[in-house]
């Protein structure tokens, strides 16, 4: 029984089937023809190649529409399913040198920014991701023409369909599987020392060269040429097991020139500041796919896989290709560094215009002078159903109060999300924000650190006190506080909350901090204006609104949460003592 879904692919590839077919009834007859009946039947052959190349040029655009298909079911969707590797996507943030502002991995940490950079990436390419991932981790505080910037781009590739599929089928035609460590080639120092000087290498290959002539002579010399075979194979393998492992990032490289051409030639004025950028680094780096040429290639034919193999082994060509692909990096550092980050800062820009289409509301960060912060229906980006809350801010912190559950860490965290996405990807998950440039610092919870022997407290002290180290007059900087001290006891850790709050309040700082000690509202009611998340308790259960309300909590929950989850009368009930 022929399904509906074989129908549908008779259908779409009929063309494709009949010109194969017609080619291969042409080639067919044109054989059988013109061996028993006449020669001239000889010419079928001309239209059979027609077909057939009539044929590969069908294959062809179905290729493309089918990629087109995919691409525009991705464009847009919640998420981008795709297994990622932190410890390499990072690698280009860790390896490259940083300037300005970075957010460190407690921050990071504190706002789940793994998941939310998964929810972003929508690259395509190793470049794209891990440029995206350095572009999240270092926020632009002075620079802001560089947000105006991107944020152009992204907007033009929003509206541009035809500008982005375009894109989107360049940047596809970079094997995602491999490449995580070109960074690591181009920003790291491999780690390869010369077997043999490099002269040797080229002796050998012109011996390589010259021996086959020896047949000329007698053939038994044939054995001369064995012997440089068996020669060579010992210098190929025995360098082999030293730099395979950086094939990979050479044969990557050469994928990323290739679509580097293509990216340049585009004529978008939107991206002309990358394009140019493009277009100026090939000059230098384009010369690098001559000299990999035989380098880490690889073909699905077994026959030429072995031409190959044996070739490369014969002449040395991998060996001395990688070689001199490496002292060309190095000569070209910079230009082909250059090359990386544009690529991938066009891939990393369109995933942020896919991200940007997903969300269900968004806005354009407006920078403002003046230490002061103001965020209008603020959402967090990874919650299905999100809860808005509007929050404005200038001279005085702000404290949260509420019990259990009743949202302040999710709030801290929009605002902190906020903040970082109007930074550095100008998308804030809002209906409008307006602040200044900050410095984005964190401390919400924090484990013991068993391994390090340092208790909760420890911990946590420390983690504040890397905050105070980082405030200056220079910067504002933007600090959010979960509980502070919660790892020691009421009286030490009110009093050091409330000497801790007051010094970071008069510094150049926005604070924004949640607690549940209702006294430090009291004791710090001048410096902070104080807001409040309240819950009722039903026969349901407890519920929430989610929704900021101003002064401090009135109401406590946790001894209604216990009574709810069914803990004994004894525990819950004072009077049943």
């Amino acid at each position: 029984m022929v399904t509906e879904e074989l129908k549908e692919l008779l259908r779409r590839n009929m063309t494709l089937y009949a010109l194969v077919l017609a080619g291969s009834l042409c080639i067919y007859f044109a054989i059988l023809l013109g061996r028993d009946v006449s020669p001239i039947y000889l010419w079928l052959l001309l239209p059979g190649t027609g077909f057939g190349l009539l044929a590969y040029l069908e294959h062809r655009r179905l290729e493309k529409k089918k990629l087109l298909t995919r691409l525009r079911q991705e464009w847009g969707a919640q998420e981008l399913e795709k297994e990622r590797n932190f410890a390499e996507i990072g690698s280009l943030f860790e390896l490259a040198p940083t300037t300005g502002s970075v957010i460190d991995d407690r921050t990071w940490h504190d706002l789940n920014m793994d998941i939310v950079y998964s929810r972003i990436d929508r690259t395509y390419t190793w470049p794209g991701a891990q440029r995206l991932y350095q572009i999240l981790r270092s926020p632009v505080i002075d620079e802001l023409e560089t947000i105006e910037t991107r944020n152009s781009m992204i907007s033009a590739l929003q509206k541009d369909s035809s500008l982005r599929e375009d894109i989107q089928i360049i940047l596809n035609r970079m094997d995602a599987r491999i490449g995580s460590g070109l960074s690591l080639l181009l920003w790291g120092k491999p780690d390869v020392s010369m077997e043999f000087p490099l002269w040797l290498y080229r002796v050998m290959t012109l011996l390589a060269l010259l021996s086959p002539f020896l047949l000329f002579i007698s053939p038994r010399y044939i054995i001369g040429v064995l012997f440089m075979f068996q020669a060579n194979m010992y210098l190929h393998f025995k360098v082999q097991k030293q730099i395979r492992a950086y094939f990979e990032g050479v044969r990557s490289l050469r994928q990323l020139i290739h679509i580097a051409r293509r990216l340049g030639s585009l004529h978008s004025p939107s991206l002309a500041d990358l394009t140019s950028q493009i277009t100026e680094s090939l000059k230098k780096a384009q010369e690098f796919t001559r000299i990999v040429r035989f380098v880490g290639i690889e073909t699905t034919d077994p026959f030429m896989h072995m031409f190959q193999q044996y070739f490369s082994i014969f002449f040395l060509a991998e060996v001395r290709g990688f070689y001199r692909a490496l002292n060309f990096i190095e000569t070209n550092r910079q230009a082909i560094q250059a090359l990386f980050l544009a690529v991938g800062e066009v891939d990393a820009l369109q995933s942020v215009a896919s991200y940007r289409e997903s969300l269900q509301e968004y806005c354009q960060p407006c920078f403002i002078r003046g230490r002061s912060l103001e965020l209008e229906d603020a959402y967090h980006p990874l919650l299905s159903d999100p809860v808005v809350n509007s929050i404005s801010m200038g001279e005085q912190g702000v404290m949260i109060t509420g019990s259990n559950m009743s949202g302040k860490s999710t709030f801290l965290r929009t605002v902190g999300l906020n903040v970082l996405m109007a930074q550095t990807i100008a998308t804030c998950t809002s209906k409008s924000y307006r602040a200044c440039p900050v410095r984005l610092l964190s401390s919400i919870g924090r484990s013991d650190n068993v391994v390090e022997g340092k208790s909760y407290y420890m911990e946590e002290a420390l983690g504040v006190l890397r905050i105070l180290d980082a405030i200056d007059d220079e910067t504002v900087t933007l600090v959010i506080f979960d509980e502070l001290y919660r790892g020691t006891n009421s009286e030490e850790r009110i009093f050091a909350a409330q000497r801790v709050l007051e010094y970071i309040v008069r510094r150049n700082a926005l604070v924004f901090v949640a607690t549940h000690d209702l006294e430090l509202t009291s004791l710090l009611g001048e410096q902070y204006t104080s807001f409040h998340f309240r819950e009722r308790v039903s026969d349901l259960g407890l519920e929430f609104d989610y929704k900021l309300k101003k002064g401090p909590a009135t109401t406590k929950n946790a001894i209604a949460l216990l009574r709810y989850l069914g803990y004994p009368r004894e525990i819950t009930d004072p009077s049943s003592r």
